[in-house]
């Protein structure tokens, strides 16, 4: 008599983890192509950090740099987007892991201001040395996701469809790598930020 229940146990979660899946495939755009020449320190425009901080790109020039795009109110993919970010940083040699920058940018313009980035930022227990979760104008946004790759469009519902990808700059703001999808693995990415890092030191 047991065996029902057990059935009925595995058939609705089957069923939830099919929707989860789906809502998630339903939501994510692929990554668009890209000029990996081209260095994003071009876009010379000013960023506010979670700290209330204004920077540009450029301030974090000769540093490896990891970006990724998102936004605050994403309950399902974001988290494991951030995650994932966190493993490629936390990859890289601990003797060379603090000459790098991770730049978590949102597209949520009008919802992620710097004071929902803090709470972001804290919830995460990512409130460290070399994180800086940035906004700026929807414009700016919108040109350095062009840059990187990122398509992004806003739903009716005020959630966004989003390409999930890691990207990594080399020194002088060049894409030198890009991680599309979640839980990927990182240590090919995280062997070209030790490598940039060695390069440096001969």
């Amino acid at each position: 008599m047991k065996t029902l229940p057990i059935i009925l146990i595995f058939l609705f979660g089957g069923t939830y983890l099919y929707a989860q899946h789906h809502h998630a495939a339903d939501n994510e755009l692929e990554a668009g192509k890209i000029n990996a020449g081209h260095s994003l320190y071009h876009l010379d425009a000013p960023w506010t950090t979670h700290r209330d901080e204004t920077v540009k790109l450029s301030d974090f020039r000769g540093s490896p740099i990891i970006v990724v795009m998102f936004y605050g109110n994403c309950r399902e993919v974001c988290p494991i987007l951030i995650q994932d970010t966190w493993r490629l940083y936390n990859r890289v040699d601990t003797s060379r892991r603090e000459t790098v920058k991770v730049l978590a940018i949102t597209f949520d313009t009008e919802n992620d201001t710097p004071e929902v980035l803090r709470e972001y930022a804290n919830y995460e227990q990512l409130d460290i040395p070399g994180w800086h979760f940035m906004t700026s104008e929807d414009a700016t946004v919108r040109s350095l996701a062009m840059m990187l790759g990122v398509q992004y469009s806003k739903k009716s519902d005020g959630h966004f469809a989003h390409t999930n990808l890691v990207t990594v700059l080399d020194e002088e703001g060049k894409i030198a790598r890009r991680v599309e999808g979640l839980n990927q693995p990182m240590e090919e990415a995280a062997a070209v930020i030790d490598s940039m890092n060695k390069e440096e030191k001969l």
